[in-house]
């Protein structure tokens, strides 16, 4: 039986669940399926807290020749679990530079990369364009806490803070996204403090164009002016001018 099969059996009967639970549940199942898709996947985890992840990855890669787990953290968790498919590396999780110079196998590709670590839209963006190049082609990238609902006013979570800060990051994917269409695939789970997924359809070195900048309307009646500015000036074009745009 592989290593932590209890808890992966757990996952699965939460998962049936009929409130919330069923959507962290779910989630990490997700990921767990991922993994035990692959042949011999290479796994890197930024952010480990507790290591339920953690322990859900090593499950899947448990009996899987050549696969390995790879976690950081800024601090020490390296007790959460035990296997000789993983390695923990305490730092900075951004700095993937450093990362692949102590875990060199890294530089031929990553298969999945869960982010997870420090809910901050400036460390989050680091994370994503520092580890985009090492991603395989059809590789995955999951991302964590992305749904700023449950922090909302009233909501079961009430953090205004966490809410910005999810409400940040979801934007960030959403302008990565804008400006690299069919670098990758994006996919946005709801329920719980939702998750986000990229899947990788470019090769590896690829790197990413910066997040492009748009504006949100969100009162139609603010941007009426503007509306009218726009139609009066194409109408008093030349039509020799206009037929250009």
């Amino acid at each position: 039986m592989p290593i932590y099969q209890d808890e992966t059996d757990n996952l699965k009967q939460l998962s049936l669940k009929n409130d919330n639970e069923r959507y962290v549940a779910r989630q990490l199942l997700d990921m767990h399926a991922e993994a035990l898709s692959r042949e011999k996947p290479v796994i890197v985890e930024l952010g480990v807290d507790i290591g339920n992840s953690t322990r859900l990855f090593l499950n899947a890669i448990d009996k899987k020749e050549g696969s390995f787990l790879i976690s950081v953290d800024i601090l020490d968790c390296s007790d959460v679990a035990k296997s000789d498919k993983w390695t923990f590396v305490q730092q900075d999780s951004a700095d993937v530079n450093a990362l692949v110079n102590k875990v060199p196998i890294l530089n031929d590709g990553i298969d999945i990369l869960y982010v997870d670590s420090l809910h901050e839209y400036s460390h989050v963006k680091k994370e994503i364009y520092n580890y985009f190049p090492y991603m395989k082609q059809g590789g995955v990238i999951f991302f964590d806490d992305t749904d700023s609902g449950p922090y909302m006013m009233f909501q079961r979570k009430d953090n205004a803070k966490v809410e910005i800060a999810n409400r940040k990051i979801h934007r960030l994917l959403d302008q990565i996204f804008l400006t690299n269409i069919g670098f990758f695939d994006y996919t946005v789970y709801k329920g719980s403090t939702g998750m986000s997924r990229f899947d990788i359809l470019t090769p590896i070195g690829t790197r990413l164009s910066p997040p492009s900048k748009s504006i949100q309307r969100n009162n139609l009646f603010l941007w009426l002016p503007w509306m009218i500015f726009t139609f009066l000036r194409r109408k008093i074009r030349p039509k020799e001018i206009r037929k250009k745009y």
